[in-house]
């Protein structure tokens, strides 16, 4: 039976094409237009009421709106925009980038400014990152948690980045995550139980400095974080050093084989 490998990194290369080459007239309007890298995967609306249109200006009709706190796929940044993809309607068009915030920089309620490409320089070394004891962070793990995190350390190791270790409280926040997605038949970080990863933590009484989700649908785990790996945005959150500890979950999908959830926070 052939595989069926889906993750969030194929929705946003889908997406981005889709609004590279969404018709004649658009590619005319922006063909000065630059698309640039964007160094995450997810956005947040800031604001009460956030237009999506067709085109990186306000001469391009609103084809949607969004309120405030909804959850984004962000593809690139085109001068003061962003192109965007709304897994929840499957809508592919651009917002005004100050509106939008980088998801992972949402740790409190209030909207967060950009991160700074290069972090201020503290006055005291950080305290060292605690490391997993061997053998400790599987106590609770099923074998498929088990491997993906292996995986995920494999990873980190041949980058000489700390091991994460399976946090008992955020692996509930993860399986929850990855149960309500394939009970709801949705495929977004934005869930409609929950909210976002962000709100969800919260809600499940766990405290972080720092916070990621990366999610995908795959029939195997190997399957699974080889499409992160193959993702730069999901890469990033794997390969995040400062993330110190991680929450998995693996739910059984009759769309996709496995629905994968995979949580990282620092402390």
């Amino acid at each position: 039976m052939k595989k069926r490998i889906f993750a969030a990194s194929m929705v946003v290369i889908m997406a981005f094409c889709l609004i590279a080459f969404s018709g004649s007239q658009y590619q005319k309007a922006e063909a000065a237009q630059t698309f640039e890298k964007v160094d995450f995967i997810s956005g947040v609306v800031i604001v009460n009421k956030l237009n999506l249109r067709n085109g990186p200006s306000l001469d391009h009709d609103v084809i949607g709106q969004f309120k405030k706190n909804k959850w984004l796929n962000v593809l690139a940044k085109i001068g003061d925009w962003y192109a965007v993809f709304d897994p929840d309607s499957g809508k592919v068009g651009c917002v005004y980038g100050p509106y939008l915030a980088n998801a992972e920089n949402i740790n409190t309620g209030k909207p967060a400014a950009p991160a700074p490409a290069t972090p201020a320089p503290s006055k005291a070394p950080p305290a060292a990152t605690p490391e997993p004891e061997p053998g400790k962070e599987s106590t609770d793990l099923s074998q498929q948690e088990k491997l993906l995190l292996d995986l995920i350390n494999q990873e980190r190791a041949k980058n000489n980045i700390p091991p994460l270790a399976a946090d008992p409280e955020l692996m509930k926040v993860a399986r929850t995550k990855a149960d309500d997605m394939t009970k709801n038949n949705y495929f977004s970080h934005y869930s409609p139980t929950y909210g976002s990863p962000f709100d969800m933590m919260r809600q499940f009484g766990i405290s972080f400095k720092a916070a990621a989700e990366n999610i995908a649908g795959n029939s195997t785990v190997e399957g699974a974080v080889s499409s992160w790996m193959k993702s730069e945005g999901h890469r990033n959150n794997i390969l995040n050093p400062n993330y110190n500890y991680t929450g998995i979950g693996i739910s059984k999908s009759t769309k996709y084989g496995y629905v994968f959830v995979q949580m990282f926070i620092r402390k």
